[in-house]
């Protein structure tokens, strides 16, 4: 079952048996799990038929006594168990029996991250038509879900606004929704969102430094990236989320550049490369930078960085600083 197939039965009242939400994109998990318990439990609060579960602190007998509990006074009953990717492996196998032939008046609801759909518990979850997986968006993906959102609100917005405003953002969709609240607030009762306002409410701050990183990587000046890395980090912004902005800015500066040397003219450069004609051409200034080797080089570190901050448990922001420096020290040999 897909995240449109969850949200279609729920819109029409069929709530199924067992629900099990997963993947790497948290906001529209914990969207479809509101809308769950917003049709399994209408009245809100409900003491009596609304048991919740964190799964390191349960096993998988009290999951099944309350999922096999009736409902009192009401339809349903709603049995939650968060952070479920950390149930072991033992205790998802006792659970396999109840997924297979669920009690129909409860909903068993599993809100989990990323999960390893190779695991028997998970294929059956997937066979039955149990398992739903959101996958965080693309870049490709971004500008159409940006519409969507804001057409479900009546807003249209303009082809360079929701280019600029995309570049600006990325991809996390708490931010994205964030930032798109700001903008509704701030046109009012207008119903078209420009460039103009993209720009007047939309923080540059991010982006900028992050271009700004790129070149100072590009001019092996260590001293400025590492400077500019700290001022994101110090705003607020965690490693791992510094390190994925990185990424997608050398993306971009990649598919720039190979495009700048087959000798593309700027506007077709910007339309592939999926990037707005206002910043195309300081994208390809930075690109002229860096070589092909350079960017192969810049991939494997962040690929190293990547696994070392999700993995190792070393201090993230020492981890970011060790990739900063082995960036310049590759662009500079």
């Amino acid at each position: 079952m897909n995240a449109a197939e969850l949200f279609q039965r729920l819109r029409s009242g069929q709530v199924p048996s067992v629900i099990f939400l997963c993947g790497q994109e948290p906001y529209l998990i914990q969207k479809a799990a509101r809308a769950v318990r917003q049709v399994v439990l209408p009245a809100g609060h409900d003491d009596f038929n609304d048991n919740q579960f964190y799964a390191k602190e349960v096993k998988a007998d009290e999951i099944l006594a309350a999922a096999m509990t009736l409902p009192v006074f009401a339809d349903k009953r709603l049995v939650s168990v968060k952070d479920a990717h950390q149930l072991p492996a033992a205790e998802l196998e006792k659970l396999l029996p109840y997924i297979l032939d669920p009690v129909p008046e409860t909903c068993l609801l599993f809100i989990a991250g990323k999960v390893d759909n190779r695991r028997k518990f998970f294929q059956k979850l997937k066979k039955n038509n149990s398992l739903v997986e959101f996958k965080p968006l693309t870049e490709r993906e971004l500008p159409q879900y940006v519409r969507h959102t804001l057409n479900q609100r009546d807003i249209k917005i303009s082809a360079d606004a929701v280019e600029l405003f995309c570049s600006m953002v990325g991809v996390n969709l708490h931010e994205i929704h964030a930032e798109l609240d700001k903008l509704i607030n701030y046109i009012g009762t207008a119903t078209l969102i420009d460039v103009i306002d993209v720009q007047a409410v939309v923080s540059r701050g991010r982006a900028e430094n992050v271009f700004d990183i790129g070149d100072a990587v590009g001019s092996g000046d260590i001293g400025k990236a590492l400077t500019l890395v700290m001022r994101l980090n110090d705003a607020g912004e965690a490693p791992l989320k510094i390190l994925s902005l990185l990424v997608m800015h050398f993306r971009r500066l990649w598919k720039v550049r190979e495009l700048q040397v087959q000798k593309y003219p700027t506007k077709d450069i910007a339309s592939l490369a999926g990037v707005p004609p206002f910043v195309v051409t300081g994208l390809i200034q930075q690109g002229k930078k860096f070589s092909r080797n350079d960017f192969i080089r810049a991939y494997e570190l962040f690929l190293q960085a990547d696994l070392a901050m999700k993995s190792s448990g070393a201090n993230s922001r020492a981890l970011l600083e060790s990739l900063i420096l082995a960036l310049v020290k590759t662009k500079s040999q």
